[in-house]
C-alpha cells in the first residue's frame, strides 16, 4: 500500500438505475460512448483511470489545475454530443475534484480524499463540476471561472464537514443555441445547417443516384479517431451497409483511412476509420 497526495477525480451518471430500466441497450451504448471521450481527455490532460465500477469513474492527476480542466471538457464534449438525444434518454456526469492523500494498491485508490471527491459528486448537479475547499484554492487563483459556494457540507463518512463550490467557466459561458465545443469545431458547426440543407441535398443527389455524406460522420470521425465501421454506425444512427458505403465514398476522396487492426491471439480486428 502506497500513500501519495493526489488530484482526485470522480465521475458518476446521474441517473443511471432510471436510464436503465427504460432503455437498457440504449444507455448502454451512449455510456459506452461518452466514456470513450472521458477516457481521451483524461489521458490528454496526463491523467490515470484508477477505479471503475459500474457507471462511475475514479482518475488521478498530477495537478488539480489539469483535473479541472479536464472534468469541463468531458462536460463541454458530452453535452454537444447529446444536444440531439431526447432529454429523457440523455445520459449525463456529474463529476467531483478534490486533492489530497490516497492510498494506491495494484492501481487502485483508496482512503478519504477519494470519499471527498465521491461527496463532490454528489454535490454536482448533472453536467456540472463540483470542486472541494482545498481543490477550490489552487483553481481559483489559476483558472478564470466562476464559483457557487455551496457552504459546508456534511457527509456521513467525512466526519468534520466540507465546503463545496459548483464550477461555471467565465470564458465559455453555456449557451443553449451554440455549446462552447461547438465554436471550436466546424465539424460541429457543420452539423448546424444540417436541417436547412438537407431537403435541398436530397432533391439534387437523388436523380442523380449519388451519396449524400452526412455532417455527423465527419463530426464522429473527429471525435473518435480510430472507430470501426459497426460503432460508427450505431453512433450517428444508420445502418451499417449505408455506413459502410459512405466511409468507402469518403476513402476514395481522400477524407479518410482506414487500417486492419491485430491483437495478440485474437486474430484480425475491424478496421478502424482514421480522418
Amino acid at each position: 500500500m502506497q500513500r501519495r497526495l493526489a488530484a482526485i477525480f470522480y465521475a458518476d451518471v446521474a441517473g443511471y438505475v432510471r436510464l436503465m430500466n427504460a432503455d437498457e441497450a440504449g444507455t448502454l451504448c451512449l455510456h459506452d460512448s461518452y466514456r470513450a471521450i472521458m477516457d481521451r481527455q483524461i489521458t490528454q490532460y496526463r491523467g490515470r483511470t484508477a477505479n471503475t465500477a459500474g457507471d462511475s469513474i475514479l482518475a488521478e492527476f498530477p495537478s488539480v489545475i489539469e483535473a479541472v480542466q479536464c472534468a469541463l471538457g468531458v462536460q463541454e464534449r458530452i453535452a454537444a454530443a447529446s444536444e440531439e438525444t431526447p432529454e429523457e434518454r440523455r445520459v449525463t456526469f456529474r463529476i467531483g475534484v478534490h486533492v489530497g492523500e490516497v492510498m494506491v494498491r495494484d492501481g487502485d485508490m483508496f482512503g478519504y480524499g477519494v470519499n471527498i471527491a465521491a461527496r463532490m459528486e454528489k454535490l454536482a448537479q448533472p453536467g456540472f463540476v463540483c470542486l472541494s475547499e482545498a481543490a477550490h484554492a489552487y483553481v481559483a487563483r489559476v483558472l478564470p471561472l466562476t464559483f457557487d459556494d455551496l457552504g459546508a457540507q456534511p457527509g456521513k463518512s467525512l466526519g468534520t464537514p466540507i465546503r463545496a463550490y459548483l464550477v461555471h467557466r467565465t470564458d465559455h459561458p453555456l449557451s443553449r443555441a451554440l455549446p462552447p465545443v461547438h465554436r471550436r469545431s466546424e465539424f460541429n458547426l457543420g452539423r448546424r445547417f444540417h436541417a436547412i440543407l438537407n431537403r435541398a441535398l436530397l432533391e439534387v443527389t437523388r436523380p442523380e443516384g449519388l451519396i449524400v455524406v452526412e455532417p455527423a460522420v465527419f463530426a464522429s470521425l473527429h471525435d473518435a479517431p480510430n472507430i470501426d465501421e459497426r460503432r460508427l454506425s450505431e453512433r450517428i444512427g444508420v445502418d451499417l451497409a449505408s455506413t459502410q458505403r459512405m466511409v468507402r465514398h469518403l476513402e476514395l476522396r481522400g477524407f479518410v483511412s482506414r487500417t486492419q487492426g491485430r491483437r495478440a491471439g485474437l486474430g484480425r480486428q475491424p478496421r478502424t476509420i482514421t480522418f
